[in-house]
């Protein structure tokens, strides 16, 4: 297995890799987009090869977050792939392992990542990711009136900082439709099928995203200092949770509880 660097020239490559993996292969518009574009910096993409046909792929993607008392960026490893007729043979290990080093030496000391099933046990067990606090999913029935949400509570540490610049890259110029709504704050909607999506919101915009994304049932994430809000739109805390691991680059203690909303995990 050989590593190469993603870029523009193999956009088709990664795509046809996506669509063996997932079974529907993107846009390469998409990719451009996701990997390329970022406004806080492009994604680090590291490639598997054998036999020229890439089989592998690690991807980083970079968003500011408040961590403690400070700001920074960090990491979120995204789209962690691997050819279906090459799996069981060590290629996302060895291929997370490089991009974890050079994400590190450009200087980003903490990584997130949401899982699936498959990679969790490769994550923790082989390269050292930590549990975290999971995510709970909240849920109210669509058909609910809208009511009164309360007064508003300063936000928290441990979470994305969304400016004008990253909400226009990763929702309003995103391939896939989003309804943004820039009144008071923001809010950020989306429906798919029969389940409505607020994927973020700032400020007095929760029912505006709750408007937008319509649907049989909405579903959130809301963060701990809003849930006494997302009670008063009807929204329920339900079983289903996301898994979220973390890493430390350099040793520093990791947040116990990232607050990641719907908006910072639907990538694709």
């Amino acid at each position: 297995m050989r590593v190469a660097d993603y870029g523009p020239s193999r956009r088709a490559d990664l795509a046809d890799l996506t669509g063996r993996v997932w079974g529907k292969r993107p846009d390469e518009a998409e990719l451009e987009w996701f990997y390329e574009r970022n406004p806080v910096r492009p994604a680090s993409v590291l490639l598997a090869e054998e036999d020229d046909r890439v089989v592998g792929s690690a991807a980083i993607s970079f968003q500011r977050m408040s961590v403690g008392d400070s700001e920074e960026v960090v990491g979120t490893a995204v789209q962690l792939a691997t050819d279906p007729a090459c799996r069981g043979r060590g290629i996302f290990s060895e291929l997370q392992k490089a991009n974890e080093e050079r994400v590190r030496e450009t200087g980003v000391r903490l990584l997130l990542v949401v899982p699936n099933a498959a990679s969790t046990p490769i994550l923790v067990e082989r390269l050292g990711w930590l549990r975290l606090a999971p995510l709970r999913v909240w849920a109210r029935l669509g058909a609910l009136p809208v009511v009164d949400f309360g007064p508003r509570a300063p936000g928290a540490a441990n979470r994305v900082l969304r400016d004008g610049a990253w909400n226009r890259w990763r929702f309003s110029a995103a391939p896939r439709p989003y309804t943004v709504s820039e009144r008071d704050g923001y809010a950020v909607a989306a429906n798919r099928g029969r389940v409505g999506n607020v994927l973020a919101v700032e400020g007095g915009g929760l029912g505006a995203a709750v408007h937008a994304a319509r649907g049989l049932v909405v579903i959130a994430c809301p963060p701990p200092w809003e849930r006494r809000r997302y009670l008063g739109a009807g929204f329920l805390p339900t079983p289903k949770a996301f898994t979220v691991l973390g890493k430390s680059l350099d040793g520093s203690p990791l947040p116990d509880r990232p607050h990641l909303e719907l908006g910072d995990l639907d990538f694709f």
